[in-house]
């Protein structure tokens, strides 16, 4: 999903980043294995960010980085992830 949206995201541990916004302009959707959450844009349908249905301590969320200011992305250290095929780290 990340290769074919462009996304970037950035992984916290459950909890420990507040995600604001306004509850009317997005939608909730789960599928595949039903572990996730996701939360996309209701106008343009990109995913803002994913949360675990059960929080359980360790758990992670996402958060899309390509929903804020350019700018922020050239503070940010990306490591590229390889989710397709190997799940490790590619740096």
């Amino acid at each position: 999903m990340c290769r074919r949206s462009g996304a970037i995201f950035v992984y916290y541990e459950f909890g420990t980043v507040s995600v604001q916004g306004h509850p009317e302009n997005t939608e909730e959707y789960v599928w595949g294995d039903r572990t996730l959450r996701n939360v996309r844009c209701k106008t343009c349908g990109i995913l803002t960010h994913w949360e675990p249905l059960d929080s359980k301590p360790g758990a992670r969320h996402g958060v899309n980085l390509r929903n804020f200011d350019p700018k922020l992305l050239e503070s940010v250290v990306v490591r590229r992830f390889d989710g397709a095929d190997t799940w490790t780290f590619l740096d």
